[in-house]
């Protein structure tokens, strides 16, 4: 009888149950925890808090402070001392957070790309999620842990301020959430961008672009909007003082005065485009010569961004009764206009195909006609509509229909016919130009050129902003040729001095042109059918 003792397998540590769970996660950690990384990330974090505590060292409520000739002064309490170290936290936060995630993933992904150690990871047999997921939980691990660091010290000032339990679950709430849709915003950037193979692996120069975007913009964006939304009860925690909160609705829901809608309004939004950017991200991540977006997501995405922005136009505070009123009605309509040309122009550019799609969908979509295909206007109708192959000019169009037609609704609302009528004219240039924006965009895609997406940006931006500087140095005035302005899609320039023949010359030139593009893109898509037979 063999009485040896039985092998028993060692438990599964918990790097081996994180490894199982998200094996890309687990490259990451094996990869930047090392010994010094670590070292370096604790020190940078405890350093920073030492250095806090020592400025404000100089601030203590004591009786006997001693306040040199342009010195700090010291604080009236202690309470108001613990405080403002909180306040100083929860102001630098946001900004050291946003920018080291954002650097770290956006070069990080890059770098994969441009070595080209990203196809291994595409062909892993892991989903494109959790792929994904371990990069947005890994790359920027020391981040984490540094600021990690800092969160006791920051509870710590919390409970000593008097702050709100309930402010402090907020802020990292809100804090966490926004992290988490700018991490993933940029993976998005960093798959798409495509330009560390152009300019020789400059992945730095690109991450650091990105990165001082969210430094300037994006950070004080958050801690201003929370400000005066989520956190508006609390002002007296972020700035010293209460502060008047700033009237905000939307589709008349207080979300400025009531902190409930207002949470519920902020996060509901942090999911809802979170969403979006993973829907997308699963697509492009194991195809990227796929469109960026498809034409059923796009359709849900620009409706969804139009009442979203319109719904705080309407404000319950606005009389339309008031002749002051529709100045600002226009300027709102103004503001919809910008958001809206940024919208449809990452729109054209996300759905337009490049020209080997719409080779494979002339020989092989609803213009083929083999017999494994159906044929007929239907089905080409039906595949404009929805097939990712096929030419963008018409999902643009339904875009323009689904996202103009609130806008149509609340213009109809306005009371003042002059108004109305400069609204109508700005939403037709707009339709219009965007139109024939995606019809030039899809012809120079579909010319045989080396980099047909250079060709086009320059194009578009070329005729965005070089019409207008030469019709300047020109002395073309709106007053004298406004069918001009408005045939390059400038409608504003001629509201103030509308004449009916420049409305007719402008819009039937914009109309002709748009027909013989269209002529122009169909010729050469059944000469590219009859090639293929």
């Amino acid at each position: 009888m063999n009485n040896s003792p039985i092998d028993i397998p060692n438990a599964p540590t918990w790097l081996d149950r994180l490894g199982n769970w998200n094996p890309q996660l687990l490259r990451e950690i094996r990869g930047r925890l090392k010994r010094r990384n670590l070292i370096v990330a604790v020190s940078v974090s405890l350093l920073f808090q030492v250095l806090l505590l020592l400025f404000y060292s100089q601030r203590l409520p004591v009786n006997d402070c001693y306040i040199q000739p342009g010195g700090f002064g010291c604080a009236t309490s202690w309470t108001e001392w613990w405080r403002e170290q909180f306040r100083f936290l929860a102001w630098v936060e946001p900004f050291l957070l946003f920018l080291t995630g954002i650097y770290s993933i956006v070069a990080d992904l890059s770098l994969e790309d441009y070595k080209g150690t990203l196809n291994f990871i595409r062909i892993s047999p892991r989903s494109s999620v959790s792929i994904l997921l371990g990069k947005v939980m890994g790359v920027p691990l020391l981040a984490y842990i540094s600021l990690g660091l800092i969160i006791p010290y920051h509870l710590v000032t919390a409970i000593k301020g008097d702050v709100a339990i309930a402010f402090m679950l907020s802020f990292y709430i809100m804090l966490i959430g926004t992290a988490f849709l700018l991490f993933s915003a940029s993976l998005l950037i960093a798959l798409l961008s495509g330009w560390q193979a152009k300019f020789g692996g400059q992945v730095s120069a690109g991450a650091l672009l990105f990165a001082f975007i969210s430094f300037i913009w994006i950070s004080p964006a958050f801690m201003w909007w929370n400000s005066i939304t989520t956190w508006s009860a609390y002002s007296e925690f972020l700035y010293g003082r209460a502060i008047a909160p700033i009237t905000a609705e939307w589709w008349y829901l207080p979300i400025s005065n009531n902190i409930w809608a207002a949470h519920g309004f902020n996060i509901g939004n942090l999911l809802v485009f979170n969403l979006a950017i993973w829907r997308i991200l699963e697509r492009r991540f194991h195809n990227p010569t796929a469109t960026i977006a498809s034409k059923g997501q796009s359709y849900v995405i620009t409706a969804y961004l139009e009442i979203l922005m319109l719904g705080f136009c309407v404000q319950s505070w606005v009389n339309q009764s008031d002749a002051n009123e529709f100045e600002l009605q226009l300027i709102m309509l103004l503001l919809l206009y910008i958001a809206n040309s940024l919208i449809f122009l990452s729109a054209i550019a996300a759905l337009t195909p490049p020209r080997q799609a719409l080779l494979d969908w002339v020989r092989f979509g609803a213009l083929s006609t083999t017999e494994e295909h159906p044929s007929g206007w239907l089905y080409i109708l039906r595949d404009l509509i929805w097939s990712d192959k096929s030419p963008a000019p018409v999902a643009i169009l339904l875009n323009l229909l689904f996202t103009h037609l609130p806008i149509l609704i609340w213009v109809n609302s306005w009371k003042n016919p002059s108004a109305q009528a400069k609204a109508l004219i700005v939403i037709a240039s707009f339709v219009l130009t965007s139109l024939l924006i995606s019809l030039i965009n899809q012809l120079i895609m579909f010319l045989k050129t080396r980099n047909p997406s250079a060709w086009s940006t320059g194009a578009i931006l070329g005729l965005i902003v070089l019409p207008s500087l030469t019709m300047l140095s020109l002395s073309i005035s709106p007053d004298r040729y406004g069918s001009v302005w408005l045939f390059f899609g400038y409608p504003w320039a001629i509201l103030t001095n509308i004449k009916q023949i420049d409305l007719i010359a402008g819009f039937s030139a914009q109309i002709s042109v748009i027909i013989a593009l269209s002529l122009q893109f169909v010729h050469r898509l059944q000469r590219a059918n009859n090639m293929a037979k």
